[in-house]
């Protein structure tokens, strides 16, 4: 598609699959936003669609300035409203937005430019005629002006709209390990130093990071591998049940090796790895995406080798001079032992005006609501059982980490 030229001298121009490789300014146009996210990387964003994006109309829309400069890149795409295999519902996304445990989304766009480059996409949007009966805008940052930007002129088009807060935790990382466990439970820190010691007295214990490729496919094997183990033992399919999502994370960690960005980190107790964390460091911060570990091994007086695991990550994130240690969604219990702050995204659902919009509604957020509502008259044991399943399902909790 040929770029097309705002009022405001912005040029819009729809990028197809096959160039986005050569987008070179891609990931440098997002550092120089406000909010830099992983999640918006040319590596993620690349990576996801190829395993996820079959059967959907990729709009990646670069948003250049009156001299040609990159401000800004709108990852977006069309599909079909999941469940609604029934009425032909046409929904509007943001890349990475679900399965993977993308957590931070919205608009790329240069710090200072980010209302000009938001209002530009929903123009160029609208004047190719994209039609949307439902947009979901997932993980919109509290705070960042480009998920705003992104999400102020799409609202003003639509007929209903909703916005909903997702709590995530991070921990803040001091300057020293020593200084980080002091400032976390007594009762907590004595739990960790216990199984540390003992699990390093009666066992011959090894951390790896890995480092060469060579290592990358058996290390996620061994990962995919104990993660399935434990939701096969519960009769649920599990994350890499899905071959899409075995395809990405080896397409994504390949990647992430490669600029720097993977932290993948096994205990290896005795020869055999019994536990796996993958985390990504990016913009200061170690985010949190899976763990797996072996439910088969049984070391007398250790308990749960998460926790060992989780703290050589955090004292080795803190050597590396990190700032942050992001837990990614959610706020449990096990979290809040670290010593976790609570931080905020919107998912902002519109539908677009007229009786059409009205149906998608009703057959998308309405048919959310309901189901609410069912849980709502669920006896409560019965629907933290259910949360807690399918936290766990999708990678928010170590199952016996903590």
């Amino acid at each position: 598609m040929m770029p097309a030229s705002g009022s405001d001298g912005l040029t819009v121009a729809r990028v197809p699959p096959e160039r986005w490789q050569r987008l070179e300014d891609w990931d440098a146009v997002l550092a120089g936003s406000a909010r830099p996210s992983v999640f918006l990387t040319r590596d993620w964003v690349t990576s996801w669609w190829a395993a996820f994006g079959h059967g959907a109309e990729p709009w990646l829309l670069r948003v250049a300035g009156p001299t040609g400069e990159p401000l800004g890149l709108a990852p977006l795409y069309l599909d079909r409203a999941p469940g609604t295999a029934l009425l032909p519902i046409r929904r509007l996304g943001i890349m990475g937005d679900h399965s993977v445990g993308s957590e931070y989304l919205g608009l790329i766009a240069r710090a200072g430019h980010e209302q000009a480059v938001g209002q530009a996409v929903a123009d160029h949007l609208a004047a190719e005629g994209v039609r949307w009966d439902v947009a979901d805008l997932s993980g919109l940052v509290e705070g960042d002006p480009a998920a705003s930007a992104l999400e102020a002129p799409l609202r003003t088009r639509a007929g209903r709209s909703r916005a909903q807060r997702h709590a995530c935790s991070a921990v803040a990382l001091p300057d020293s390990f020593e200084t980080y466990l002091a400032g976390v439970g007594s009762k907590f820190r004595q739990t960790y130093r216990q199984r540390a010691n003992k699990l390093h007295r009666t066992c011959t214990v090894h951390y790896l990071l890995t480092a060469s490729e060579a290592d990358l496919r058996p290390h996620l094997e061994a990962m995919f591998r104990m993660h399935q183990a434990h939701w096969t033992a519960l009769g649920l399919p599990g994350s890499f049940g899905d071959r899409r999502m075995r395809r990405f994370y080896l397409d994504v960690s390949r990647r992430l090796l490669a600029s720097g960005r993977l932290r993948f980190w096994q205990l290896e107790v005795d020869g055999v790895i019994r536990a796996s964390q993958f985390g990504v460091a990016y913009d200061g911060v170690l985010h949190s995406l899976q763990e797996g570990y072996d439910t088969g091994f049984r070391a007398p007086g250790i308990g749960g080798l998460g926790v060992v695991l989780r703290a050589h990550a955090i004292k080795a994130a803190i050597e590396e001079g990190l700032r942050s240690y992001d837990f990614l969604g959610g706020t449990e219990d096990f979290k809040r032992r670290w010593g976790t702050s609570v931080h905020h995204v919107r998912n902002v659902h519109l539908a677009a005006p007229g009786p059409r919009g009205s149906l998608a509604w009703m057959a998308t957020v309405g048919a959310h609501d309901a189901r609410s509502r069912l849980r709502s008259r669920t006896p409560d044991g019965l629907v933290k059982t259910v949360r807690a399943l399918r936290a766990r399902r999708y990678g928010r909790r170590p199952p016996g980490g903590a």
